[in-house]
């Protein structure tokens, strides 16, 4: 009987031991936290960077300088995002949407995954389904994303076909309401929306270190209009020089466009990795919102003209008119260089030779930053 009893005492110790093993494993306050290695996807939106290209004869020069950041100007934006999981004969197929038009706002917070660089996606949904966070996927072939302000019209009409935005560019004067033509030039622009240019990336970053793909997603922004600018050099002393009835436009007589709209396309599979866009000016333009010629010369801290105008993809030659001491004189712009692409500026140099002559000097192309209508810009002198 002892020694059964003895037993009993053992296994009931045994038992006891146990449990109470099993009890102390699961304790909350001791249980090892879960790490997520995953790598959230988040955004950043920035004016385009600004790249100023110059052609003249025989001389060529660049300079870049860094983008304006778009929380200066627009506080939200709605981003589309997708990945294409195959890739054949240079195409990309098989897709899958990422962001289904999630609502992107700044935030000067950066303490979340989905926040690293000052704009949030997650929950700042205002109806429907909740936005979630979403993570890279490092088995993707390729992602692609575009972001619009405010609330264009757009078309999207098959599960994996393009989408197509419609923007109205309105830089003319005509509108409701009292102020200057300036002022209301600027509340036109204004209301115009932003739209980004294509972000495509592909390969896994960590075999690809110079690829975009899983790093925060930096969106360029832009507006649909050109500016342009004309100014003028001396080749000597300019004493005693005066300059009259200026004027600069298209050498067939035609209106210079200051509204119309512009449709930017964003594939999504195939072979296309960069947006499209088409501009159609207005076909029956209303008194003002065109101009027969510029004739305001933009002269450093003096007025610092600039026209702001519809995008052209493509147009015949411009003359510049002027008059050197009432001595009539022209100089002829060829085509090649007055294409105006969308969110770049244009700037005009025309030199004034010793003889009284007018030649073309230079031609300046830049990204253009909205963050204001005026601003500096260096001149060239040559």
């Amino acid at each position: 009987m002892k020694m059964k009893y003895g037993h009993i005492i053992i296994m009931a110790m045994l038992i006891s031991t146990a449990c109470s093993h099993d009890s102390y494993e699961s304790r909350p306050d001791d249980d090892v936290p879960v790490v997520d290695t995953r790598t959230a996807i988040s955004f950043s939106g920035q004016q385009g960077e600004e790249q100023e290209v110059n052609q003249g004869t025989n001389r060529a020069n660049g300079m870049t300088r860094a983008g304006t950041p778009l929380s200066e100007t627009a506080t939200s934006f709605k981003v589309w995002g997708f990945k294409n999981m195959s890739f054949s004969n240079n195409s990309y197929g098989d897709l899958q949407t990422v962001f289904p038009g999630y609502i992107v706002n700044w935030s000067s917070a950066t303490s979340s995954p989905s926040n690293s660089n000052g704009w949030e996606y997650v929950n700042q949904q205002t109806s429907g389904d909740e936005q979630t966070i979403k993570y890279w996927d490092w088995n993707a072939k390729a992602y692609r994303y575009f972001a619009v302000t405010g609330t264009p019209s757009y078309v999207h009409n098959t599960p994996d076909g393009p989408y197509v935005f419609t923007f109205e560019a309105n830089a003319s004067p005509v509108r409701n309401g009292e102020g200057t033509d300036a002022q209301k030039i600027a509340a036109n622009i204004a209301e115009t929306p932003y739209f980004s240019r294509l972000w495509f990336s592909t390969g896994n970053a960590g075999n690809y270190p110079d690829k975009q793909f899983g790093k925060p997603v930096t969106l360029e922004f832009l507006k649909p209009y050109a500016r342009v600018r004309f100014l003028f050099n001396y080749s000597y002393a300019a004493e005693g020089v005066k300059l009259t009835e200026k004027s600069f436009k298209p050498t067939n007589g035609s209106k210079i466009a200051l509204k119309g709209t512009v449709t930017v396309t964003y594939a999504l599979t195939g072979t296309a990795t960069k947006e499209t866009y088409t501009v159609t000016p207005e076909a029956n333009p209303a008194e003002g919102e065109t101009l027969d010629a510029f004739t305001e010369e933009y002269i450093p801290e003096g007025t610092e003209k600039w026209y702001t105008v519809f995008p052209v993809a493509s147009q015949g030659s411009y003359t510049m008119s002027v008059k050197v001491n009432n001595g009539d004189r022209s100089a002829v712009v060829p085509a090649e260089y007055m294409t105006w692409l969308p969110g770049y500026s244009y700037t005009y140099i025309f030199k004034i030779t010793e003889e009284g002559g007018v030649v073309i000097e230079l031609v300046q192309a830049a990204v253009t930053p909205w963050t204001e209508l005026e601003n500096e810009y260096t001149v060239y002198n040559w």
